[in-house]
């Protein structure tokens, strides 16, 4: 009797165990995958809210027809799946104004409370402030806060997505005050988050 050679059992022990590694090296690329399409799906959000909060805080007055195109932009064909807050801040706190884009609802609540923004402001508030009939504010700041469905994102691996990708945008506007056109005012003032005037 023959006994085989080394070689040719070294050859099959390779061979089982490139069939054992080989689903797991598939694996891994397929997670690799997804994980790399969660990452640019939320690039792509995040500088979609940059450029169009740059954008605003460059300009001295806003239209309805400039912030749709600018809007429309921003979301690069996703409206549908996506909510956008735009908001002019003042030094205070205060909401000057606050808009809504985007055809998707109640994926995220805006930043705001009593016309205030809740977020964390990189300027602190002026001094003397706390008289509600008068803002000391000196500049302001465009707060743009973009929420994405992730039900369209079709991953392969079951790795877990959360269901709204939120992003928060702010840059400081050019000018404290920013106008807007009659119909812009007025879909601020029903927004309800913009600060009460008096």
């Amino acid at each position: 009797m023959k006994l085989p050679s080394l070689r040719r059992l070294q050859r099959g022990a390779f061979a089982v165990e490139a069939a054992l590694a080989l689903p797991i090296l598939i694996g891994v690329g397929v997670i690799g995958a997804d994980m790399q399409r969660i990452h640019s799906e939320r690039i792509r959000v995040e500088n979609a809210a940059g450029v169009l909060a740059v954008n605003i805080a460059a300009q001295r007055r806003l239209t309805t027809a400039g912030i749709d195109v600018l809007a429309d932009v921003a979301m690069q064909g996703h409206e549908a799946m996506q909510q956008l807050y735009i908001l002019n801040v003042l030094q205070s706190g205060r909401v000057a104004w606050a808009l809504r884009r985007g055809g998707a609802d109640a994926l995220c609540d805006a930043p705001v409370a009593g016309g205030v923004y809740t977020g964390q402001l990189p300027e602190d508030p002026p001094a003397g402030n706390s008289n509600a009939a008068v803002d000391n504010s000196t500049m302001s700041l465009i707060v743009v806060k973009t929420c994405r469905d992730t039900g369209d994102i079709a991953l392969s691996s079951g790795v877990m997505l959360p269901a709204v990708l939120e992003t928060l945008t702010l840059f400081r506007a050019t000018n404290k005050t920013i106008t807007l056109d009659t119909p812009l005012t007025d879909e601020s003032r029903a927004s309800g988050l913009a600060f009460p005037q008096s």
